[in-house]
C-alpha cells in the first residue's frame, strides 16, 4: 500500500526529480496555457511553504509580487474580447469577438495579433554561443491570428523563446535590463496600441487553447486502476502484472476537451457558449438484489471525479523519432 501524503510533501519530493518550482497560493491557475520559460512547470497548489525570494523582472506596468503573470512566466493562451470597442479604424484586422493567440502579463490579457500586425513581433532573435541568431521562417502576423496555438507549437523551440524574449523586453522597464534582454519602448510609447491590444483579465473569455485532433491519456493512477481493476478482477487480482513495469497509454477522446464555466471570472462575459459537464446516461438496474426488476434508462447516480495534469506537445517531430 502506498503512505498517506500531503500535496505538499508529494510537490517536494517531485522537486529532487525534476526542475519545478511550487507557486504560493493564488486563486487564479493557469488554465490550459503553455507552461513557461526555460521548460520550468510551475504548480499553483493551495499550501503556502516558504517561498524563496526571486528576483523578479520590472515592468513599466504594475505587477504585483504575487500575481501569477509576471515578467518570469509570460504563457500563451487564445483569448477574445466580446465587451470591447476598438478605438482604431485602421487595425484591428480582427473584430474583438474573434478568438486570436495571447499572452497574459499582470492584470493584462495582450494580443499577439495585434502586437504582430504592428510589427513588434518582427526580427527576432535568440541567444547563441556566437552572441544572437536570426529567426527566419516565423511569420508572426500569420501565426499569432490563428484562433489556436498549433502553428505556434508547431515552431521550433527556440522560435518560442525568441518570442518570449521579445514580449519580456516590450514589458521590461527602462534601466532594468538584464544580461539576455534589452528593454524595448515600442509598446511603452504607443499608448493607441496599448489601448487595443491590453485588455483587464476579468474582461477577458478564454477559449481552448489548442485544436486537439488526438490525445493519449496515461493510466498512472495506482488507486484508481486497483479501483478499476477490482470491479473486473476481484480485489485479489486488481493490477495485471505488468502495470508497475510499464506506462500505460491509451487513445483518449478529444471531443470530450473543452473550456468550463470557470475560464472567465467577469459574469457578462463568462455567460456565453462555454459548455458544463453532462452527467452520463445508461441503463440502472431498479433493485441490485433482484434483477427481475429489470432496469430503467437515465443519468448515473454516482460520479467519479479524477483530477488529472496534461501537458501540450509541441515543436517540429520526425516520424520513427521519439
Amino acid at each position: 500500500t502506498m503512505p498517506a501524503v500531503s500535496l505538499f510533501d508529494f510537490l517536494k519530493a517531485t522537486i529532487l526529480l525534476s526542475n519545478i518550482k511550487i507557486c504560493p497560493a493564488h486563486s487564479t491557475v493557469f488554465k490550459a496555457f503553455i507552461p513557461p520559460r526555460k521548460n520550468t512547470l510551475i504548480i499553483c497548489s493551495n499550501v503556502s511553504p516558504p517561498q524563496p525570494v526571486l528576483n523578479m523582472r520590472k515592468s513599466w506596468i504594475e505587477i504585483s509580487e504575487n500575481c501569477d503573470f509576471s515578467l518570469d512566466n509570460i504563457p500563451f493562451g487564445v483569448c477574445s474580447f466580446p465587451s470591447y470597442k476598438s478605438s482604431s479604424s485602421g487595425v484591428p484586422l480582427l473584430t474583438p469577438s474573434t478568438p486570436r493567440c495571447c499572452t497574459a502579463i499582470g492584470k493584462y490579457s495582450v494580443d499577439l495579433h495585434l502586437l504582430a500586425e504592428a510589427g513588434l513581433l518582427d526580427e527576432l532573435v535568440v541567444p547563441s554561443d556566437n552572441g544572437v541568431t536570426k529567426i527566419s521562417n516565423f511569420h508572426p502576423r500569420i501565426v499569432f491570428c490563428q484562433p489556436s496555438l498549433n502553428d505556434f507549437m508547431a515552431c521550433d523551440k527556440k522560435v518560442w523563446v525568441a518570442v518570449r524574449n521579445r514580449l519580456i523586453s516590450l514589458f521590461m522597464a527602462a534601466g532594468h535590463e538584464d544580461d539576455v534582454i534589452e528593454s524595448n519602448p515600442s509598446l511603452h510609447n504607443n499608448l493607441p496600441l496599448q489601448s487595443n491590444s491590453m485588455h483587464l483579465l476579468e474582461n477577458t473569455l478564454y477559449h481552448l487553447p489548442a485544436t486537439i485532433g488526438d490525445y493519449t491519456d496515461f493510466y498512472s493512477s495506482r488507486e484508481h486502476a486497483t479501483n478499476v481493476g477490482i470491479m473486473f478482477r476481484g480485489k485479489d487480482n486488481a493490477l495485471q502484472p505488468n502495470w508497475l513495469h510499464m506506462p500505460i497509454g491509451y487513445h483518449g477522446r478529444s471531443s470530450s476537451i473543452f473550456p468550463s464555466l470557470s475560464t472567465s471570472r467577469g459574469s457578462s462575459v463568462g455567460s456565453g457558449k462555454m459548455s458544463t459537464i453532462r452527467r452520463p446516461c445508461g441503463q440502472l438496474q431498479i433493485d441490485a438484489s433482484d434483477p427481475t426488476k429489470g432496469s430503467t434508462y437515465g443519468s448515473c447516480k454516482l460520479m467519479d471525479f479524477e483530477l488529472e495534469v496534461a501537458f501540450f506537445v509541441g515543436g517540429p517531430t520526425n516520424r520513427d523519432e521519439p
